[in-house]
């Protein structure tokens, strides 16, 4: 039964991935067949790197391959590092307003002046806590949040380490589920090529400081599957959890980590032993959620003014819900118009399925489609928009301002890219659809970009909330490419 249900997902999940390929080529606003074109042959040298370099590198003995994996990580740690400061940018948007909030919060321990930014935007008070902890430990050494590149340093460091801890992190499942040494390699090259994290790296923002926890969760899976003893079960059930509940603290849309680590119980285990793991999953999560609430409420904001200030997470599905799904004074107007937090919920409650009423079929199905092009389709994330206050000039600003000679060179590259991760996945689950393989902990991967494409399909629209699970799509595009070279499937 387990394997004809994980049958019907890999066929669902494969209908749903070619749907947001197909649109991802035919909608992007460049030349989509160009783009693809470099895709296949991005694909073709990872598959002659596969095929070949990999395997020889499966001949060398642990002690060397530790020594060359060590050391090409560290010039690729301090390339990075040095490219992040390079790009070093301007704060804008929330980052900006989050990073003022700072010296609040180190002076006094609570928020009073900027007390109800966080009553509005609470979901970004995890990241205020997350960076006020390292800048505590900055101000060790003189450094102050602010604006100017000093102010942004630390930041710049800390985001450093967590695209860098993902890069390993990848690496580490590569290990775990492949068990060679090309595995691990092509993994790591993998990530090496992938612009994004390079483009990324200057902002310190929900984004990208999210993006370790759900290959946390996956890692404690891979684990956990195999654990004999309960103690120790019990416990990787606690870290799946705490890894779920801390990257959505810091970025809502990682809750969808706890909902694929239930199926996925359900999938692998089934019964009395997946409804048992299952209910401490949620219990574990439950406790974290209630006690962050009240940490809240006891030390950070004071709430007195919820009624007033308070905004209902309806108001982001309401962004998401029309004209393209960005950002919409006039629902925020409306949502404002009232004067309690109960009278907000119930206007956008109405306003919401007043908006999807309006809707013919047909009508839907382009909104939904417009909108999985928008979040789905742009191999840059919208990262230009926060690369374009640099901090000073330099030769990075070639390729990462519009308009410069090497702008457009630099967005059909991650275009092309991401085409080729798609292209990857899509036959990654069409293969493993065919033959009918076992659930196994690619399989809770495909769970949680099956829960972000559904979440962001409602949420409001922008490409960067895919961010923080694009390793997740490095790993079904390692996966294919192993079995495409040499037929090395997942060590169950």
């Amino acid at each position: 039964m387990a394997k004809t249900l994980h049958r019907v997902f890999l066929v669902g999940f494969s209908l749903l991935w070619g749907w947001l390929f197909l649109n991802s080529v035919l909608r992007w606003r460049h030349n989509g067949a160009a783009a693809l074109a470099a895709g296949l042959g991005l694909a073709a040298l990872f598959f002659l790197l596969a095929k070949f370099a990999a395997p020889r590198l499966d001949r060398l003995s642990p002690k060397a391959f530790r020594l060359g994996f060590g050391l090409a990580f560290a010039l690729y740690a301090a390339l990075f590092c040095w490219l992040a400061w390079l790009l070093a940018e301007v704060p804008i948007m929330d980052l900006e307003v989050v990073l003022r909030t700072l010296p609040e919060l180190l002076a006094d321990g609570h928020f009073t002046l900027w007390n109800g930014y966080y009553i509005v935007c609470n979901n970004n008070l995890g990241l205020a806590l997350v960076l006020g902890g390292w800048y505590k430990l900055a101000g060790i050494f003189g450094f102050v949040p602010g604006a100017d590149l000093a102010g942004v340093a630390p930041g710049i460091a800390l985001n450093a380490l967590a695209i860098l801890a993902s890069v390993a992190l990848v690496c580490l499942l590569a290990r775990r589920l492949f068990r060679s040494n090309g595995a691990v390699a092509l993994a790591f090259v993998l990530c090496a090529g992938f612009a994004p994290f390079v483009l990324y790296a200057p902002t310190f923002y929900s984004d990208t400081l999210s993006l370790p926890f759900a290959l946390l969760a996956l890692l404690a899976w891979s684990r956990y599957r195999t654990e004999p003893r309960p103690g120790c079960r019990l416990a990787l059930l606690a870290c799946m959890s705490a890894a779920a509940f801390f990257g959505y603290a810091i970025k809502g849309s990682v809750v969808v980590v706890l909902a694929a680590l239930i199926i996925q119980l359900f999938l692998e285990k089934g019964g009395k032993q997946a409804a048992k793991a299952a209910l401490a999953l949620v219990l574990c999560f439950g406790l974290l959620f209630g006690s962050y609430r009240a940490w809240q409420r006891l030390s950070f904001i004071d709430w007195v003014e919820e009624d007033a200030l308070a905004l209902p997470l309806t108001l982001w599905f309401c962004y998401g819900s029309h004209d393209g799904g960005n950002y919409s004074q006039a629902d925020f107007d409306a949502a404002m118009s009232v004067d309690t937090l109960a009278e907000r919920k119930a206007l956008l409650n109405a306003r919401l399925v007043q908006t999807y009423r309006s809707y013919s079929p047909v009508q839907l199905a382009e909104f939904m489609t417009q909108k999985a092009a928008i979040t789905w389709g742009d191999g840059l994330y919208d990262a230009p928009e926060f690369l374009a206050t640099p901090q000073r000039a330099n030769w990075t600003h070639r390729f990462i301002l519009e308009g410069q000679p090497g702008y457009m060179p630099l967005v059909y590259y991650c275009q092309a890219y991401l085409y080729m991760l798609q292209l990857l996945i899509l036959a990654g689950a069409v293969l493993a659809a065919v033959k009918n393989i076992s659930p196994n902990p690619l399989t809770l991967t495909r769970l949680c970009l099956v829960g972000l494409v559904l979440f962001l399909s409602f949420w409001e629209t922008k490409s960067r909330y895919a961010f923080n699970f694009t390793p997740l799509l490095l790993l079904l595009a390692l996966e294919f490419l192993l079995f495409l070279s040499h037929k090395k499937a997942v060590d169950v």
